[in-house]
């Protein structure tokens, strides 16, 4: 019986009926490794059903925050204050999966732009690449380490 019908619980079901009760059956080296394939795809859908909105909302947050901050200190970064604005003109309350996603793409855009249009010397320079840091984190633990599917 499940108790925590979650998404990302329901999916470590899955894999854990798969891997109990499917693998043990397959024999086929290629098929096993599709196993393994479907078993890694899984695992990374379940982390995202997990976290991914909040991921999405709070980096949406900080990036918004880090865009107006660059914006007070490098008025000629046009490009950055042209995203924001675009940004910020969302409905920033739908936590809709769409919605939270094209915030998040616009938000990236501020990334971006910052990243480009902030000068080197700037001292805004570190929060843009923490900004960078924090996002390959998040995908990092998502994508877990690389590994050969199949390989021993």
């Amino acid at each position: 019986m499940i108790t925590q019908p979650t998404t990302a619980r329901l999916i470590e079901v899955v894999r854990k009926e798969l891997s109990e009760h499917v693998t043990p059956a397959v024999t086929d080296p290629q098929l096993q490794t599709s196993l393994q394939m479907i078993d890694h795809i899984l695992s990374t859908l379940a982390v995202r059903a997990q976290h991914e909105i909040a991921w999405m909302v709070e980096e949406t947050k900080m990036l918004r925050r880090l865009g107006r901050d660059i914006v007070a200190a490098h008025p000629e970064a046009s490009a950055v204050a042209t995203a924001l604005a675009e940004a910020e003109a969302q409905n920033q309350e739908s936590l809709h999966y769409d919605d939270v996603a094209r915030r998040y793409g616009l938000a990236s855009e501020i990334l971006s732009s910052a990243y480009e249009h902030t000068p080197n010397d700037s001292p805004l320079r570190p929060q843009i690449e923490e900004a960078f840091d924090h996002r390959l984190g998040h995908e990092l633990e998502i994508i877990g380490q690389f590994q050969l599917v199949g390989r021993t």
